[in-house]
């Protein structure tokens, strides 16, 4: 039973991994990273900004081309996250609720699809850069019907942003390329914490402006007169 709460061998079957993928054909190393890239917008606990670091290494060592390895792996954070849009655009908000999952509740729903509606370009053009809730940004623009033009230029250029200092750091460091990785760690908690303390004081601010709201309101209303004090 240790074994179920020992996760430290996750880490060590992902290293072992990653050391496999490096001694493969220059073809089969381009296609995993392409599909760590990929699914990381569908199944976010993949590792996919680990990927695209490991691929600017083999790049920098000479294991695989760098233009190639580039190419497939914006391609594959760039398709995934579009992918997860068009089914959100096409299946709707009843697609996500039929999940009868706390994630896609009714309530959360409409708080982001109100959220949505206020900061949606910037949301999406800044996807990539904010952990965890990227893997959602799709889901909510598809569902908020962000026109598709739109959607692509953002996600196009949010990815190239972001993937470019990913390979970036990773050629520069070369063979230390887990000092990016864990650079990214703390970076995720970082934002993940701002986003947090955003969202609560947030909600504090709101919480205390409709207080306000309600206790102006029944000080300025007065009693009714009473119609033997108007005759008067």
């Amino acid at each position: 039973m240790d074994f179920l709460f020992d996760l430290s061998w996750v880490s060590r079957a992902w290293e072992q991994f990653l050391l496999i993928l490096s001694d493969q054909p220059p073809e089969l190393i381009c296609f995993f990273l392409f599909l760590g890239a990929f699914l990381e917008n569908l199944i976010p606990p993949i590792p996919g900004d680990t990927i695209i670091v490991f691929g600017a290494y083999l790049a920098g060592m000479g294991i695989v081309p760098l233009a190639p390895a580039y190419a497939v792996m914006w391609l594959g954070s760039t398709s995934g996250c579009l992918l997860v849009y068009a089914v959100a655009y096409w299946k709707g908000r009843a697609f996500f609720l039929g999940f009868r999952s706390r994630i896609f509740s009714e309530k959360n729903l409409d708080r982001v699809e109100a959220g949505f509606s206020r900061y949606g370009d910037r949301i999406v053009i800044f996807n990539r850069f904010l952990p965890t809730v990227r893997a959602f940004v799709g889901i909510v623009a598809g569902i908020s019907r962000l026109h598709p033009l739109r959607m692509l230029v953002y996600v196009v250029l949010s990815t190239l942003i972001w993937n470019s200092l990913l390979v970036y750091f990773g050629l520069k460091v070369g063979e230390n390329w887990g000092l990016v990785v864990d650079a990214l760690r703390t970076y995720n908690r970082v934002i993940l914490v701002l986003m947090a303390a955003g969202g609560i004081g947030f909600w504090l601010w709101r919480r205390r402006k409709k207080g306000r709201g309600g206790s102006k309101d029944s000080g300025d209303s007065a009693p009714p007169e009473r119609p033997d004090e108007r005759n008067d």
